[in-house]
């Protein structure tokens, strides 16, 4: 039996609340050890066990623990992934990765001289739906793929008290919601030739850009990735159009609501989508049409954990490599480019 990976989680905000301590709780390779907490304890109510710890240099200054989850605020990503690095510490790191690409680099190279894994948590590519294309496009369900289009939809007119409605360097729905929409992209389809973009702030008062429309060129087919707040009718999340037919699905992947609502990923009806969010799937085969519906797979991201746990008790590859995010940030530097210059801008 493996030791189990002693873990310490920088915050216990919605990130650390919701999408990595219960899973790490509840993974027989993690033990669940530490986790900052600034002036409160709310971790203990749920995890009595734990400490709690007032700082990041408290919680990378104990020697007991080997895994760092570094899921503060977008712009101290890369000064506590460096910090935990040269502690000697595994590091998780949220979405985004970090800013720059050189910022990226300076990372890799850092883990890598410390013999130590560093890792994103693209948490999507294990969303039951993105999962489902997936596999339809392995076994070439649509045919040649010409249009992808792919979004996450919001309706919020009151800007919060948080520093994600704060202008600060990158802050923003660029940079937080696109990674996910980016990587799902680039898992599927590879690296873009162009980028093109409009990136605003719509809502009233908003100071952080709060829609964008990116759209990735290829020479055979173009993806187009848009999120906005003040979206309220509902579109499809997931639009295939390829030359034996298209993929249309509603909703979104339901792991998110069901954390927040309490349900723990050991439950059976965890990461289960429900029948009425199906995906449809309508094909033309010699000029007669035919629709099916596509069971939703169940979406999973303790998959994520037990490849992080290989990883670092194994040696394997970590779930999502950290030089693959070097391009997802590249795309998002080029939409903001692309942006101010309203252009397509070639990488």
């Amino acid at each position: 039996m493996m030791t189990k990976i002693k873990t310490g989680i920088a915050s216990y905000g919605l990130s650390g609340r919701v999408f990595h301590a219960p899973f790490i709780h509840a993974n027989e390779a993690f033990e669940l050890t530490a986790i900052c907490e600034r002036s409160n304890n709310e971790a203990r109510k749920t995890y009595p066990q734990v400490k709690i710890v007032r700082s990041f240099d408290d919680l990378i200054s104990d020697t007991l623990l080997e895994l760092i989850i570094v899921n503060t605020p977008d712009v101290t990503h890369f000064d506590y992934c460096r910090a935990a690095l040269i502690a000697g510490k595994h590091v998780i790191v949220e979405k985004p990765f970090v800013f720059t690409v050189a910022e990226g680099e300076e990372l890799i190279q850092l883990a890598a001289e410390k013999g130590r894994m560093l890792t994103v948590f693209q948490n999507r590519r294990w969303d039951g739906d993105f999962m489902t294309i997936r596999k339809m496009l392995n076994e070439n369900k649509l045919g040649r793929i010409v249009e992808f289009r792919a979004g996450f939809q919001r309706f919020r007119t009151l800007i919060a008290d948080t520093w994600k409605e704060r202008n600060d360097r990158f802050v923003g729905i660029v940079y937080n919601l696109g990674p996910h929409l980016v990587d799902q992209a680039i898992c599927l389809f590879g690296k873009p030739r162009g980028v093109f973009a409009q990136i605003k702030k719509q809502r009233d008062g908003s100071q952080i850009d709060d829609f964008f429309h990116i759209v990735l060129t290829y020479n055979y087919m173009q993806v187009t990735l848009t999120a906005g707040m003040l979206m309220k009718e509902p579109i499809a999340s997931f639009v295939l159009h390829g030359t034996k037919g298209s993929f249309v699905k509603y909703g979104i992947d339901p792991q998110e609501d069901q954390l927040k609502g309490g349900m723990l990923p050991t439950d059976t009806a965890y990461g289960l989508d429900l029948p009425e969010m199906y995906g449809a799937l309508v094909l033309d085969e010699n000029g007669n049409t035919t629709r099916e519906t596509v069971k939703t797979l169940r979406g999973d991201y303790k998959l994520y954990f037990d490849a992080v746990a290989n990883s670092i008790r194994h040696q394997t590859e970590p779930p999502i490599a950290p030089v693959e995010n070097l391009l997802i940030i590249r795309i998002l530097e080029a939409a903001y480019q692309s942006n101010d210059e309203n252009r397509v801008v070639f990488i």
